[in-house]
Parts: C-alpha cells; sequence; structure tokens
C-alpha cells in the first residue's frame, strides 16, 4: 500500500516539475523578433450580376393590395423561371401602415426578387422584360466564388514570396542569421459588388428596356503578415 501511495507521489511531483519547465518556457522573452507585412492586390473582373427588384403597391384595403402583389410576383416567377441560366429566388414581403395624425389611413406592401447569373446580356434583358410590373431596386456586379479563389490563390502565392523576400532585407541587417517563423497570418479582402448605376435613372427607365451595364473589375487583395525570429 506504501509502495502504491509512493509511486502516485513520485508521478505527481514529475507532472508538477515538467508543467513548471514547459510554462517557464511558454514564458520566456523572444528576442530579436521582427513583425512583418507583405501584400499582394489585383484588379478581377466581375462576371456575375445581380439584381433587386421589387412589387411595391399601396391602398386603403391590405388584402387588395397582397393579392395584387401576389399576382404581380407569379407573373415575374414565371417569366424568369424560363431563363436557365439566371437563378431566381423571392425575397421577403413586408406590410407597413401608413399614418395620418396617429391614424392608419393606409397601407403600403412590398416583396422583393433577386435574380443573378454569369449570363449578363441574358439577365439584362430579362430585366428589361421584368420592368413592366416590377421596379429594379439595384444592380450590382462582383466575381463569382470560383473566380474570387481562382486570383485569391494566385495572390497568396505572391504574398507569400513578397513576405519572403522582406525577411531576406531584414536578415542583412541582423546580427543573427538564423531565422524562424513564430507565426503567420493570411488574410483575403476586397471583391465587393459595384453597383451599376443609381436608384433615381433606374426608376427613369422605361418598362421593355434592357439596362445597359458594363461589368468592369473589382480589386481583390490578400495580406500576408506575421513575426520571425533570428537567433
Amino acid at each position: 500500500m506504501r509502495t502504491k501511495q509512493l509511486i502516485r507521489w513520485s508521478v505527481y511531483l514529475y507532472l508538477c516539475m515538467f508543467s513548471m519547465v514547459v510554462f517557464a518556457h511558454d514564458n520566456e522573452p523572444i528576442f530579436n523578433q521582427v513583425n512583418l507585412q507583405a501584400q499582394s492586390e489585383r484588379d478581377i473582373p466581375n462576371d456575375q450580376l445581380t439584381v433587386l427588384l421589387a412589387v411595391e403597391e399601396e391602398g386603403k384595403d391590405a388584402a387588395k393590395i397582397a393579392k395584387k402583389i401576389n399576382k404581380d410576383m407569379d407573373w415575374a416567377l414565371t417569366k424568369a423561371k424560363t431563363r436557365q441560366e439566371i437563378d431566381v429566388r423571392t425575397l421577403s414581403y413586408n406590410t407597413y401602415p401608413i399614418y395620418d395624425k396617429r391614424t392608419v389611413i393606409a397601407w403600403r406592401a412590398v416583396q422583393q426578387m433577386e435574380l443573378k447569373s454569369t449570363n449578363i446580356t441574358e439577365l439584362s434583358e430579362l430585366v428589361g422584360d421584368l420592368q413592366e410590373r416590377l421596379q429594379v431596386k439595384s444592380m450590382n456586379f462582383n466575381p463569382t466564388k470560383e473566380t474570387r479563389k481562382l486570383y485569391e490563390d494566385e495572390l497568396i502565392e505572391e504574398a507569400m514570396i513578397a513576405f519572403k523576400q522582406r525577411v531576406e532585407i531584414v536578415k542583412k541587417h541582423m546580427d543573427n542569421k538564423n531565422v524562424r517563423i513564430v507565426n503567420i497570418h493570411v488574410n483575403t479582402g476586397g471583391g465587393y459588388s459595384r453597383p451599376v448605376y443609381a436608384e433615381n435613372r433606374m426608376m427613369a427607365m422605361s418598362s421593355k428596356s434592357a439596362p445597359a451595364v458594363e461589368a468592369g473589375t473589382s480589386k481583390i487583395t490578400v495580406t500576408v503578415s506575421g513575426s520571425v525570429q533570428f537567433f
């Protein structure tokens, strides 16, 4: 019995000593540590168009408004679903009271539809048709996930090479020539969607008029940052 207790105490003491050593090592000050950052950026093609349209109605009878919106949205969905290369989804349906001196005098209802496609010509034509009953709220270009990933991978390569080059530049001025990476971070950003034109211009477009649009480019950026130690 006493032997087992001695063994347990020995193991316990060993673990305590080991933990103290690890803790001391983890808290050792790191000398000759340098923080560096490198960045690579590129303009990439916007190959996807996203359009937000809406049906809006206003009146005193909420039920009639809802019926009219449902009719117009069904009409729009029927037209949109004939286009195989266009992703279609309906969004929020909201009803708001209109007040006059704290009294509800009418109702306003809105339902939205989102269209998305890489076939920009076909989507523009559909938008022209849908303007007969729907209003265009916004049009935005952006890169697809596949396009963005393709260019991001290339930019990561470039940024990593640039980071290593900066390490070599610093190394020339350090007494210690051995280098190890303490930590490193890779961050991507940019590539946000770009509005095609302002809303007031969209409202002025006549129905059956396909909007003239230019996809343009989006800027994406990859930043590599980290710490290196010379020893």
